[in-house]
């Protein structure tokens, strides 16, 4: 289906909340026995309400999105999807009405995307924007982070809230082993970032938030690696994190 005629507005008043609250319904407790979910780190996971930016990594599958949604069973997210995903047949419906908009990725033609996005922030939605901007599948780790996230927090003024998970990425990513980690899913979640609003933030001022936002992911990534690799096991969900992170004596005997 192609999407052209479609405007921001579209994009912006889109219901999504009834797909959703479907998906919750039918695959919450499903997908966390499937994928063994395990979530630790910072309660509440994502503000009560208003805006905010999910900035998850790293980006391994297209059911990434839902991974993270099920850590934060109660607000509504959006996110972006490369344009041509929401023109295929089945899969792009279901992305639209699962509360995906389009993005094209580099060029002048991103600048629809962050519009949007900045519309559906004001409206008091969440958005999940994977900072690396693509999926990473050469390798386990965390690929390199772009700028559209850092100058969306700039822009809106609006809460980060930065989660890492090990184990969701596709099977081939982890080698000879790759049974150890499919599928089990282990995800820490951050406290949220806040950074002054700014309308126009300098190239400088963007890539510094960026970083900032970005060191933060990646701790928690390697958190969220050492539980997965706990000796004797991960401990219960909601554990609370400085329980679940294993002795440094310990990290350095499962992973070495």
């Amino acid at each position: 289906m192609k999407i052209d005629h479609l405007t921001p507005d579209d994009w912006v008043d889109r219901d999504t909340s009834w797909m959703q609250r479907l998906v919750r319904v039918l695959f919450s407790r499903p997908g966390r026995w499937w994928m063994r979910y395990r979530g630790y780190g910072h309660q509440p996971r994502v503000p009560a309400e208003g805006g905010f930016l999910l900035a998850p990594a790293p980006h391994g599958a297209f059911g990434d999105p839902f991974v993270f949604g099920l850590g934060q069973p109660r607000r509504q997210l959006r996110f972006m999807a490369k344009y041509q995903a929401l023109e295929w047949p089945i899969l792009g419906r279901l992305i639209r009405w699962g509360g995906g908009f389009p993005v094209h990725r580099g060029g002048t033609r991103s600048h629809a995307a962050l519009a949007v996005a900045e519309r559906v922030l004001e409206s008091g939605d969440g958005i999940v924007i994977f900072m690396e901007g693509k999926l990473v599948l050469e390798h386990d780790g965390l690929g390199e982070p772009r700028n559209g996230l850092a100058l969306l927090a700039l822009r809106t003024g609006v809460p980060v809230v930065p989660a890492a998970a090990y184990g969701s990425k596709r099977a081939r990513a982890y080698g000879s082993r790759w049974y150890r980690h499919w599928p089990k899913t282990t995800v820490v979640w951050g406290a949220p970032l806040q950074f002054e609003r700014e309308s126009e933030p300098s190239p400088e001022r963007v890539a510094e938030v960026r970083d900032e936002i970005w060191a933060q992911v990646t701790l928690l990534f390697e958190q969220a690696k050492a539980i997965h690799f706990r000796p004797g096991g991960r401990p219960p969900a909601g554990t609370p994190l400085e329980q679940a992170l294993p002795a440094p004596e310990e990290v350095r005997h499962a992973v070495g």
